[in-house]
């Protein structure tokens, strides 16, 4: 894809942030000896996205805002060049650090984001602005410990109506930021009718907490907890919009969220590629460089292969115009997850001895590729959705 002048203003400036301030504080974020989320309020500062969730929340009118900015001075389309700026942002925080992304984009998409697109006036100002200023650090709570990928037909979680609150009792797990988390979108079953409604919690609510940090093969510096409801009371005004959430709304921010994980994948294979390719043009045995030997040339020409049909994918559909599909979303997950491990690892061999040490980056992000195989739902997940699309027509 070639990008415009516009387009590649903005990746160099978002590449040239996150190599000079987030890879300097990775590897303090990986040990643990520094948090994230400091740091994720200073990049979202630092870049002006604050000032733009600012205007999106003062604005009175939205929409006539959006149509009257359609078309600026040169011709692009805001909207487009929005979603590339949001989609651009991914990679070049992927590219660096996969778990910072991991943490950054439940906070501020999946939490802050969907209470932003759904909830009511007050839950708009009250949680969706910090969170989306990372004033706030959210968590977005559906799976269970007893239901893994049918989060729905197995959801114990349950709430019960109580005269002016909802009463929840249940536990989640694998919830990212879990352990510092301060606003909650928890979904629930209503015992009532038996349908699922989201509700907003805060870690002040009594009953609510949280359990130590799990430890994990990649994604290190996102934290990751069990989250447990003993008699949580719930104010009315919390039910997320202000009523029903139907599934309907859960499997777009699934789908969201899995095009969040195949830009993550994207970029951290051309992030490996670039490396595998500049060591093995260095990398010199037997009196030349390793590039010269056909079995490494082979390795790079695949890899290459895999980045150039993940860059045509991510970009394709930012470009598009049409909102993605469950069948694309899943498809997209599916390939460009298996792109980035696959990737990582054929870096690993090409670099040999010096791969599998933590200096040249690609076993941190070999390790981290692996759960984007496993988050938004499992490659066999992945697979039972493609396939019932694909038969349903």
């Amino acid at each position: 894809m070639q990008l415009t002048e516009t387009q590649n203003a903005i990746r160099d400036m978002y590449r040239s942030y996150m190599t000079n301030e987030l890879e300097p504080r990775t590897e303090a974020f990986e040990s643990g000896e520094e948090s994230v989320f400091p740091f994720m309020k200073k990049m979202i500062k630092d870049l002006g996205l604050d000032v733009a969730v600012d205007q999106m929340f003062n604005s009175d009118d939205s929409s006539s805002a959006k149509d009257e900015s359609e078309k600026p001075t040169g011709g692009e389309d805001m909207k487009a060049l929005a979603d590339f700026a949001q989609a651009q942002l991914i990679i070049e925080v992927s590219r660096i650090n996969p778990g910072f992304q991991q943490s950054f984009g439940v906070s501020v998409g999946l939490c802050g984001g969907n209470i932003a697109m759904r909830g009511t006036a007050f839950q708009k100002e009250k949680y969706a602005r910090p969170l989306m200023k990372g004033e706030k650090v959210g968590c977005w709570c559906l799976t269970e410990p007893g239901a893994g990928s049918d989060a729905f037909g197995s959801m114990k979680s349950k709430v019960r109506r109580e005269g002016d609150h909802y009463v929840m009792n249940g536990s989640k797990t694998f919830i990212t930021n879990g352990p510092d988390g301060d606003i909650f979108l928890v979904y629930a079953r209503n015992e009532e009718d038996n349908s699922i409604q989201a509700f907003i919690l805060e870690r002040e609510f009594e009953g609510l907490s949280t359990g130590k940090p799990f430890k994990k093969m990649g994604m290190r510096c996102s934290p990751t907890s069990e989250v447990f409801f003993d008699n949580v009371r719930i104010p009315l005004e919390n039910i997320l919009g202000g009523g029903n959430s139907d599934r309907d709304h859960v499997r777009k921010s699934l789908s969201r969220e899995r095009m969040g994980i195949s830009i993550m994948g994207y970029a951290i294979a051309e992030r490996c590629f670039e490396i595998a390719r500049d060591y093995a043009k260095e990398r010199e045995q037997g009196g030349q460089p390793i590039a010269n030997y056909q079995l490494i040339q082979n390795r790079l020409a695949r890899m290459y292969i895999d980045v150039a049909n993940a860059r045509r994918i991510v970009y394709g559909t930012v470009d598009s115009s049409q909102e993605l599909s469950a069948l694309d979303a899943s498809a997209a997950k599916l390939y460009l997850a298996e792109v980035g491990t696959r990737v990582a690892t054929e870096a690993i061999h090409i670099l040999a001895g010096y791969g599998y040490m933590e200096e040249y980056k690609v076993e941190r992000l070999m390790r981290d590729a692996m759960l984007l195989e496993l988050g938004g739902g499992t490659t066999e997940i992945q697979i039972l959705t493609i396939a019932r699309h694909i038969l349903a027509t």
